[in-house]
């Protein structure tokens, strides 16, 4: 039922858009703001459940400061992602790429205590085979 939500809202908000486009264009940045925050509210609301039940199945196998990694990770990529988008269909590339970079030497600086864990791990797996 959610995608049919979602598809009924984007179909209407298309077909709008072109109305508003022809009569009073100076209306559209409206339109689409409406639009932007309509889904990125049914967005988040599609994702709660998901992460709450990420959250309780990493907590019962003990996982649950690796999923943390995966977790922001996933966000940050989906975020800088869509700011990116965004930035590129206002016709500016050099920021949306700058956005893009932003978010992967963020989740590299995120992910660096996880890298020193597996190292150490390597290390001692190879100390241990001597």
């Amino acid at each position: 039922m959610d995608s049919a939500k979602i598809c009924l809202a984007a179909v209407t908000g298309v077909c709008l858009a072109v109305i508003i486009k022809q009569w009073r264009s100076d209306y559209l940045p409206l339109l689409r703001l409406a639009l932007t925050v309509f889904f990125a509210w049914t967005i988040l609301s599609l994702a709660a459940p998901l992460v709450t039940y990420l959250r309780n199945l990493t907590e019962e196998t003990g996982l649950s400061s690796y999923a943390a990694f995966l977790i922001k990770a996933l966000g940050i990529a989906v975020l800088t992602q869509c700011c990116s988008d965004i930035c590129r269909d206002a016709g500016e590339g050099g920021v949306a790429t700058g956005v893009e970079l932003a978010g992967k030497v963020e989740i590299l600086l995120l992910c660096l205590p996880l890298i020193g864990e597996i190292l150490s791990a390597a290390k001692e797996l190879l100390a241990f085979s001597f």
